[in-house]
């Protein structure tokens, strides 16, 4: 889940080696590494800037440690893991990425469930197979009782299509057939560490 940086805050993040930052704003925000070496101050390198959108940094090889720094007067917010995506579902406006796809069984992954919207044309039919809660961890800082929500959008007019338990770490409540051309709408919830459930809404 995404945290924020008040306006005109700075926030220091420690990326793990082999994630990325992604950092969302409406107005401006900068993004620095900090470069340590032995005998000399700590050196701040610019990464780049955000305007009115988001922008993914990395993936890094080691360990790095990021200043995000909302410069441009408004709550700058970021998330960190191997596919960030910032979500804003606890906003009255939230920014929608492109909508996933899935048309044919395989992984429901954290990519497809952050970008809010999956579709699936269900040629045959589809199953959707959540990540595992140790995947889900590695992929997404959501902290415990964190969640987000998602639809799938059925557009297929034969085939149904069902969001299924992960192998480990990820249960499901509730119905998770989506009939042929219509729409589900469902929340994932940690609960424990690299524990997740999934919810059927509506």
């Amino acid at each position: 889940m995404a945290f924020f940086v008040q306006p005109q805050g700075i926030a220091t993040v420690l990326v793990p080696a082999g994630g990325s930052i992604a950092v969302f704003c409406q107005g401006q925000a900068t993004v620095s590494r900090v470069s340590t070496s032995p005998n000399y101050p700590d050196q701040s390198v610019l990464l780049g800037t955000v305007n009115n959108g988001q922008v993914v940094f990395g993936s890094f090889t080691n360990a790095t440690t990021v200043t995000v720094e909302a410069s441009g007067g408004v709550q700058t917010f970021y998330e960190v893991g191997t596919s960030p995506a910032v979500s804003q579902n606890r906003l009255s406006w939230q920014v929608q990425p492109t909508p996933g796809t899935l048309n044919a069984s395989g992984t429901l992954s954290w990519a497809l469930i952050s970008s809010g919207i999956v579709t699936s044309t269900t040629a045959a039919a589809v199953t959707g197979t959540l990540p595992t809660g140790a995947v889900m961890d590695a992929s997404s800082s959501f902290a415990v009782g964190d969640s987000v929500d998602f639809t799938v959008i059925n557009t297929g007019a034969t085939n149904a299509f069902t969001v299924a338990q992960a192998a480990s770490g990820h249960t499901v409540v509730g119905n998770m057939t989506v009939a042929l051309s219509s729409s589900g709408r469902f929340r994932t919830t940690k609960t424990a560490a690299a524990t997740f459930v999934t919810y059927r809404l509506s």
